[in-house]
Formats: C-alpha cells, structure tokens, sequence
C-alpha cells in the first residue's frame, strides 16, 4: 500500500474517532442532565455547552499549570511533583467550572449544576471501563 494512503485512512480514522467521542461525551451530558431531573437539553445546545466549557476548563488548567511549574523550579522541586499537584488540581477545577456554567446557562441551582458533574463524569467513567474490559479480553485472548 502507498505510504499517502495509508495516512489518508490513519486521518480519517482519527477524525472518525474525535466524532464518536464528541457524540458520547454529549450524549452523556445529556443522559446525566435526565437522570438528574432536568429537561433535556438538545443536541446542538448540549455540544455548545460542552465547547464552552472545555475552552474555559482549558484556560483555567493552563494559567494554572504555568503557576505551578514556575512555583516548582522556585522551590526547587523536581517536575513530576509539578505534574502531580496539577493531576490533583485538575478534577476540582473541573468541577467549579463545569457546575457553574451549567447552572447559569440552564438556570438552575449550583447543587443541581454539581449533580449533573458527578453523574456525567460517573457515566464516562462507565464507558472508559467498558472499553478497557474489552481491550484486557482481547489482549488476554490474543496470547
């Protein structure tokens, strides 16, 4: 096979790949805002929300990951330790971000805003340990 198509069916796999995650990562926002006892947002509106709140997450991580880094080499603690305090930063950050945004654009209360959070993140959770269950299976069957 030429190397030019090779790359070709490597991208659009990719590309085909970003778009089942998108699809999932909505349709759990969606499901979690249901099982919450919300109305369900649409398609479109739930995808808006989640870029949203992916551009401010990604913001908020990344002044935060420049502060630490540079209070790391301040002090003089080596760079996993870095990486470690950011790991463990991420998830409230995550939280408050994804909360408030959902309780201001849907107007609701933060409570129902952290609620909808945790069962989202419970269901990809879910899906990301579904997939590892048939990646074992059948790395375990292959040998």
């Amino acid at each position: 096979m030429n190397a030019a198509v090779i790359v070709l069916l490597f991208c659009c796999g990719l590309i085909t790949l970003a778009l089942v995650a998108v699809y999932l990562l909505t349709f759990a926002f969606r499901y979690a805002c249901v099982l919450c006892g919300l109305p369900k947002p649409s398609m479109w509106t739930a995808f808006g929300m989640l870029v949203l709140i992916w551009i401010c997450k990604t913001v908020a991580e990344a002044i935060m990951k420049t502060m630490v880094e540079q209070g790391c080499q301040r002090f003089g603690l080596p760079p996993w330790e870095g990486w470690l305090i950011v790991f463990l930063l991420v998830l409230p950050i995550d939280l408050l971000i994804s909360a408030s945004m959902h309780a201001v654009f849907m107007g609701i209360r933060i409570g129902k805003g952290i609620e909808v959070w945790f069962v989202q993140w419970l269901m990809i959770g879910a899906i990301l340990a579904a997939i590892a269950g048939v990646a074992a299976v059948y790395i375990l069957a292959a040998a």
